[in-house]
């Protein structure tokens, strides 16, 4: 499906998400778009294989939180967008990290960051997979970015394939030039 959205900054967002997935009020605080995407995972289907993890027949549920967000964005004069992002990234993900390159379908620059992450919650530690995916477009002077959460770090690979699915078919405009 085709998802569109106005920022509180001067963007116009249009990207390309998965026909089952539902768009969920993102209230325009901060994100263009937000939505969730629940499937059914088989036992055997990747790192967290279901097994003895419910959902019916032994597969289990499978949820990745998705958002979009536009900001502002402009390169050190001379120097490539991707090339800035990807010295920020890596100086904020030293280890742990994977950090991977990409292309919009237009060419522009993509970096996807995908981690797990523990944090302490209510006296306990809990896990989840973290992906997102930043995508500069220096025509429009903005930065995309495609943010999602599993609360199942077992889901990371999947939640990484929607992030770089969607951030590949990503266009955003200066809303003023696309009025």
């Amino acid at each position: 499906m085709d998802v569109r959205g106005i920022t509180p900054h001067p963007f116009r967002v249009s990207a390309r998400v998965p026909d089952d997935m539902v768009s969920l009020d993102a209230d325009g605080e901060w994100a263009a778009w937000t939505g969730v995407d629940c499937t059914t995972v088989s036992p055997g289907d990747g790192p967290g294989d279901g097994a003895g993890e419910g959902a019916g027949d032994g597969g289990r549920t499978s949820v990745v939180l998705v958002a979009i967000a536009v900001t502002p964005f402009a390169a050190v004069p001379g120097a490539a967008p991707g090339e800035v992002l990807r010295a920020a990234l890596h100086a904020r993900h030293p280890a742990g990290a994977l950090i991977e390159e990409l292309t919009t379908a237009d060419g522009d620059p993509v970096l996807r960051v995908s981690r797990t992450v523990t944090q302490r919650r209510g006296g306990r530690a809990v896990t989840t997979g973290q992906v997102q995916a930043f995508v500069s477009f220096p025509g429009a002077g903005a930065l995309a970015v495609v943010s999602a959460v599993c609360p199942d770090p077992a889901d990371l690979d999947r939640a990484a394939g929607l992030v770089a699915g969607i951030a590949a078919r990503l266009t955003v405009t200066a809303a003023t030039a696309a009025a």
